[in-house]
């Protein structure tokens, strides 16, 4: 019996090889942490005003370590839960949902090569920047971050928080799906964090990303995952808690990106300790897309953005 995975293209691989440890685990996790330190108060009193501006205008909710349980029958947008857990310095801080994965995620990458220790004079798109972690970490690598937030209220608490530390960096409330010709060919690195499976359609999310890349550019992923790698996905929808709709499997996250556009062999996909998936992909010089046929926007500038 035919192998149906094999039907399409043969040359196609089944799975997709792993990044290579290239730094431990304590030395990468120290560069994070000096790259947070940056944007940390100068004094005591200044970390704490910092604090109780944010507290006072954008407050929890919901209880951070809860909030999954407990607004799960409310769209995500009608309320606010701080993100990623922030150190104003001085021993002052803001507990948020996603804890200090901002820093596990970014140390792994860093680890395995899937993220470059320096971004100095790279200009790097944080897609779902929530309240401003992962972007401040970014910065603090020495990036020019451009961000973009669809949720209004956790994109005007990440723009207060930058203004705080003095970061000039650009966050954009609004959408990923909303055409935006102007940055095609214009980002060394998109940043993705715990997002892709929060979308409705991941192909054309993925291919609206590979046309904001240069040439040589790379995309990084951090997503929610199925178990395996039999180029399967899950889905939730809405009949399910809501927010979450795609979990691909190792193969198929890595499958998703060569349909965007990227290269196989410039894929790299890690299995997590915690069942979640890394992926890294590079642009190419020429990489159009595979099939045309069945796109979610037949005729649209992203077939053509090579």
């Amino acid at each position: 019996m035919t192998d149906p995975q094999r039907i399409r293209d043969p040359d196609l691989p089944i799975t997709f090889a792993a990044p290579q440890r290239v730094l431990a685990d304590a030395l990468a996790t120290a560069r994070v942490h000096t790259a947070l330190a940056r944007w940390q108060a100068a004094t005591p009193a200044e970390a704490e005003r910092h604090a109780a501006a944010l507290a006072a205008e954008f407050p929890d909710q919901a209880a951070p370590d809860g909030f999954w349980h407990a607004q799960s029958n409310q769209a995500f947008r009608d309320f606010f839960v701080w993100g990623h857990d922030h150190d104003f310095g001085h021993g002052v801080t803001r507990r948020g949902a996603m804890g200090p994965r901002h820093v596990e995620i970014i140390a792994e990458a860093l680890a395995h090569a899937m993220l470059p220790g320096d971004l100095a004079g790279k200009d790097v798109l944080d897609v779902g920047c929530w309240t401003g972690g992962d972007l401040l970490a970014l910065a603090g690598m020495g990036a020019r971050v451009t961000a973009i937030e669809e949720h209004p209220a956790a994109a005007a608490a990440a723009r207060r928080l930058l203004a705080l530390v003095n970061l000039d960096a650009p966050i954009v409330s609004d959408s990923v799906y909303r055409d935006r010709r102007d940055w095609a060919g214009r980002f060394d690195l998109v940043y993705c964090s715990g997002v892709v499976y929060h979308v409705t359609d991941p192909l054309l999310f993925l291919r609206i990303l590979f046309a904001y890349l240069k040439p040589g550019g790379s995309v990084f992923l951090e997503t929610k995952a199925a178990a395996g790698d039999a180029g399967l996905c899950t889905y939730s929808g809405t009949m399910e808690k809501g927010w979450n709709w795609y979990a691909p499997d190792a193969t198929a996250l890595g499958r998703w990106l060569v349909d965007a556009g990227f290269d196989a062999a410039h894929v790299r996909v890690l299995r997590r300790g915690n069942g979640r998936l890394l992926a890294s992909a590079t642009r190419g010089p020429l990489c159009p897309l595979r099939e045309t046929a069945g796109f979610s926007r037949p005729g649209s500038w992203l077939e053509g953005a090579v």
